[in-house]
């Protein structure tokens, strides 16, 4: 064990050794500042064990250049002192670990080391002259716990770009030395790059200082490890490579270009998953019974040079079937599985194997190749209820007025053709409609803005015009039945005004159910199927009773309209009897509970 220097007469005690590089004739200590007890580190360089006293007037003028330097990233020099065998150098002590040492960083980790060393190398550079490290390698950089980056062991430090003696040249270290200082050609600002990057490419592939020389291809002369580093992005390896080309043109100009070119680079070739979600949750709710929902999920990757693989799967839960990575119940994706880096992914949820009304909670995992290999999604489902509220016709309003219909055109056909007696009611129905739906607009529409409000009106006198023709129509109608300019109450005459009377009511009456419930659609088949039923059974039983026989053809229409209208009248109650059934088949079956 080498016995510690005693450097107490100068105001030092020297607690450990640090580094030796016997070659050079450098030892380097921790010490602690006796008045303050503070850390420092003292370099020594005995310059009687290599015969090297030339170099001693240089190293000199090297100090007197490290008391100008000030800045975090560099270690701050203190002073210096002679103890009678070797120069000694003073700086403030860090408790950092060299690069040198194996530890594990992330890609953002290595970028944020990148960039602070890039940044020493800056302030190096906009020095007059610029100062040049010639010695930068693992062992000289230092990071501690918060990622803070130290440059280290200026002692190899030149002032300027002149050329050196070959003795001092190789006090650098190979490999890490750029091929213009091996071969003492002039210095540029590209030159200490070339550490810098040779030192990085050590961190990457885990390589020791020693064994960089196994990474170097000979024929070119060039630092090969692209193969050892697959995690890495492509336009990094590419800023590293020509970091350490061979040719100081072909790198960059200075450590600020490359400091720039590195900033907007991402480091890890790893994809990230991106999800278009405000929150990790989604929300579904089911309007009917059995409903199959759906929602889409965005999925990106913003990582250039990386393809993003993922599939999606759902976490187990007590009240689910067993099931399969495969295969779920009532919960799929589609796809399933995917590779690429902007890919739609549909989560359907089926709620018929589910409870009505209830509210179900479960988790789905997408799995990637991602930096967060695991993203969990809640999935929030509320059933719809069970819905036995069904809107029923007015089933002896409807068979009273057809009948009545029936009768009067009945009677009709005494003094009519059956042509006549239906265009008689379609254009009385239609009058009323008319009618009534543009009283119904006009009261609705109580004013008119912009180009909405012009189509309004424009609508209503539209309408007007119908009214108008229609009512002429009406008007010859009631003029032939002689109820106008009090031709006499014939029979006739009564049977007509039972029609627009009659007509009326009728079209008053399903407006109102409309507006009640029934969709605009629906009134109009009630309002169609009921008069004409009316028409061709008061018609058919007419032509029968006088005896005039039997019209297949009247019958047909006859069977065909009332086979409808039965249809219609009969659907709700059918409808609401089915919602029992399966409102009692849900009960009975096996069904998952929340």
């Amino acid at each position: 064990m080498t016995a510690l220097p005693d450097f107490t007469p100068c105001g030092y005690q020297v607690t450990e050794q640090l580094n030796r590089n016997l070659q050079a004739g450098r030892n380097t200590y921790k010490a602690l500042e006796i008045t303050t007890q503070n850390p420092v580190v003292i370099k020594q360089f005995r310059f009687a064990t290599t015969g090297d006293w030339a170099s001693y007037k240089e190293i000199e003028r090297e100090i007197e250049v490290l008391k100008g330097l000030n800045h975090p990233g560099i270690p701050q020099y203190l002073e210096k002192f002679d103890p009678g065998d070797g120069l000694c150098l003073v700086q403030e002590y860090k408790a950092a670990q060299p690069l040198s040492q194996p530890r594990s960083f992330s890609p953002d980790d290595i970028k944020n080391i990148a960039i602070q060393l890039l940044e020493i190398l800056v302030y190096l550079q906009a020095r007059i002259p610029p100062v040049f490290h010639r010695d930068i390698k693992p062992e000289n950089v230092l990071v501690d716990q918060s990622l803070q980056v130290y440059l280290i062991d200026f002692g190899l430090a030149r002032i300027g770009n002149s050329t050196m003696a070959v003795s001092s040249i190789m006090g650098g270290t190979l490999g890490f030395m750029p091929p213009e200082q091996v071969h003492n050609q002039k210095l540029t600002e590209a030159s200490d790059l070339y550490g810098l990057g040779a030192t990085l490419i050590c961190l990457i592939t885990q390589t020791k200082s020693s064994d960089l020389g196994s990474l170097v291809n000979f024929a070119t002369n060039k630092i090969v490890f692209k193969d050892k580093v697959a995690k890495f992005s492509f336009k990094f390896i590419e800023w590293l490579e020509k970091m350490v080309e061979p040719d100081p043109a072909n790198r960059y100009k200075n450590a600020n270009l490359a400091l720039e070119a590195l900033k907007p680079l991402y480091l890890n070739r790893i994809p990230e998953v991106k999800l278009d979600l405000d929150k990790l949750e989604l929300d579904f709710v089911a309007n009917s019974l059995g409903e199959k929902l759906s929602k889409t999920i965005r999925v990106s990757n913003p990582i250039p040079d990386t393809i993003l693989e993922g599939k999606w799967s759902v976490s187990p839960h007590p009240s689910d079937p067993p099931h399969t990575p495969h295969r779920h119940s009532w919960i799929s994706f589609f796809p399933r599985e995917f590779k690429g880096n902007g890919v739609d992914c549909v989560v359907k949820v089926d709620t018929s194997k589910l409870r009505a009304n209830k509210h179900y909670e479960r988790t789905i995992v997408l799995t990637s190749n991602g930096k967060q290999e695991n993203y969990e999604l809640k999935i929030k489902v509320k059933t719809a209820p069970i819905q036995l509220d069904i809107l029923f016709p007015p089933y002896r309003l409807i068979i009273l007025s057809s009948l009545l219909v029936a009768i009067i055109s009945g009677k009709l056909l005494q003094y009519l053709t059956l042509y006549s007696v239906i265009f008689t009611w379609l254009v009385t129905l239609m009058f009323w409609y008319t009618l009534l739906s543009n009283v119904w607009h006009f009261f609705i529409t109580k004013q008119f803005k912009g180009i909405s409000g012009q189509l309004g009106c424009l609508l209503i006198l539209i309408k007007g015009l119908l009214i108008l023709i229609e009512g002429l129509f009406v008007i010859v109608i009631l003029i032939s039945f002689g109820l106008l300019g009090m031709l006499g109450w014939t029979p006739l005459g009564i049977e007509g005004l039972f029609i627009f009377v009659i007509s009326g009511g009728f079209v008053g009456i399903l407006r109102k159910l409309y507006n009640r419930g029934f969709n605009y659609m629906t009134v109009g088949l009630y309002n169609l199927l009921s008069v004409s039923t009316g028409i061709f059974l008061g018609v058919f039983l007419k032509i029968v009773s006088i005896g005039i026989g039997f019209d297949p053809y009247l019958f047909t229409a006859l069977t065909a309209s009332t086979l409808f209208l039965t249809v219609m009248l009969i659907y709700p109650s059918w409808k609401r009897q089915r919602l029992k059934a399966q409102y009692r088949r849900q009960e009975s079956q096996n069904l998952i509970e929340p």
